[in-house]
C-alpha cells in the first residue's frame, strides 16, 4: 500500500513505473530505465541554457522476443530488438492550458526520441482535472504510427488519446480508474482536497 501523504502527482509516477517496470508493461517491453526530473536539452547536449520544463518521468526499454525456448531463439535471430519509451507530464493548470503548449512539449520530446532511436513512444500527460474541450479535439485527432498522445485526468479518473494502437495500448496500461485496484487509491487524496 502507498503512503496515503504522498501527493497525488507522485502517486500516479509511481503507479506509471509500477505498470510498465513491473506489471503489463513487461509483456510490451524490457522498461528497465526510469529517470525522474528528465530534463531534455541537458540530455541532448544542445543548449547551455536549460529548458524549464523537465519531463517529469522518463522510462524506457528494449522490446525483446518472449515466449518459450524456441520462439525466444526464432524472435532474437528473425525479428530486430529495438527500444521503446514512455515521457509523463504532469499538468498543473489544466483549465488554461493550449494546444500549442502541448505540441512544444512534443516538439520536444520526439526529437529527443529520435536521439535514442525509439521506435515508438508513448507522451502521457496528466493533471487534476479536464482538458478544454478544444484541446481534447486536437490531442484525439493526434494521429502518428510511432507517437501516442495521452491525458490522464486523476480527479474524474478518465483518460483521453490520441489515434492510434500504441495509444490504445497506453490506455489500458494508464487509466487512473486502476489506481484503486493496484493499491495506489486516490480517494483520500480528492477527500483532503475537498474539505
Amino acid at each position: 500500500m502507498i503512503s496515503q501523504n504522498l501527493s497525488v502527482k507522485e502517486k500516479y509516477l509511481r503507479y506509471i513505473e509500477n505498470e510498465l517496470m513491473i506489471k503489463g508493461g513487461r509483456w510490451i517491453a524490457n522498461f528497465d530505465r526510469s529517470f525522474r526530473g528528465f530534463n531534455i536539452s541537458r540530455a541532448l547536449k544542445k543548449s547551455k541554457v536549460l529548458q524549464k520544463n523537465d519531463v517529469d518521468l522518463f522510462v524506457y526499454g528494449g522490446v525483446k522476443g518472449k515466449g518459450f525456448l524456441l520462439s525466444r531463439a526464432f524472435a532474437f535471430l528473425a525479428s530486430p530488438t529495438y527500444i521503446v519509451g514512455c515521457a509523463a507530464i504532469h499538468i498543473e493548470n489544466t483549465a488554461k492550458i493550449k494546444w500549442s503548449t502541448l505540441v512544444d512539449w512534443v516538439r520536444e520530446i520526439t526529437s529527443f526520441r529520435s536521439e535514442l532511436e525509439l521506435e515508438w513512444l508513448w507522451i502521457l500527460f496528466f493533471g487534476e482535472g479536464g482538458l478544454p474541450e478544444k484541446v481534447k479535439k486536437h490531442l484525439e485527432r493526434f494521429n502518428q504510427r510511432d507517437t501516442a498522445l495521452l491525458y490522464a485526468d486523476l480527479k474524474n479518473i478518465q483518460i483521453v488519446h490520441s489515434d492510434s494502437f500504441i495509444a490504445r495500448r497506453g490506455e489500458k496500461l494508464f487509466h487512473p480508474k486502476n489506481l484503486d485496484r493496484k493499491g495506489f487509491s486516490i480517494k483520500f487524496w480528492q477527500k483532503t482536497n475537498e474539505v
